[in-house]
């Protein structure tokens, strides 16, 4: 049984670096962990592309000596690795801008600034402003994604039909 979970590339960081730095300079101080999550994974009968999860004291501790600092990570974000293989840096900037949307920085708090948000509707007012253009994009990069994932599994089964 593998692991869920493996590092990302360079490429992943430069890009979070881009959007943080371009919309959410608040952030600047977070310490931010990604990584790709090999599994899919499903939430109210939806793939999720990604998702941020804020660490509680446990994840901080374990993640300390990583993060080169002492307090560990702030915030965790996965993203599914098949759908992050098949898109373009465009709709990759538009996950990791929602994902760092559900952030809050708390600046009255003197323990730990950082929050998270739920959504304001099914996505956050700035981005279906930002992607007026594109507004149903989750959804085809989530079709696209479900699609490989089936794929995959028709190939696994057929395998299978050949062995027997």
């Amino acid at each position: 049984m593998g692991l869920r979970y493996d590092e990302v590339n360079e490429h992943v960081l430069d890009l979070l670096k881009e959007v943080r730095s371009q919309d959410f300079p608040e952030l600047k101080n977070a310490k931010i962990k990604v990584l790709f999550d090999l599994k899919k994974r499903k939430s109210g009968g939806l793939i999720v592309l990604a998702r941020i999860i804020k660490t509680n004291d446990l994840m901080r501790h374990l993640t300390r000596q990583k993060a080169d600092v002492t307090e560990g990570y702030d915030y965790i974000i996965t993203i599914d690795k098949k759908c992050w293989d098949n898109i373009t840096d465009l709709d990759r900037v538009k996950i990791l801008r929602h994902e760092l949307r559900h952030t809050f920085f708390d600046i009255e708090s003197e323990e730990n600034p950082y929050r998270l948000l739920n959504h304001s509707i099914s996505d956050f007012y700035e981005e279906v402003e930002i992607n007026k253009n594109d507004p149903r994009w989750r959804e085809r990069v989530a079709t696209l994604t479900e699609d490989i994932y089936e794929q995959e599994k028709e190939a696994r089964m057929e395998k299978k039909r050949k062995k027997n």
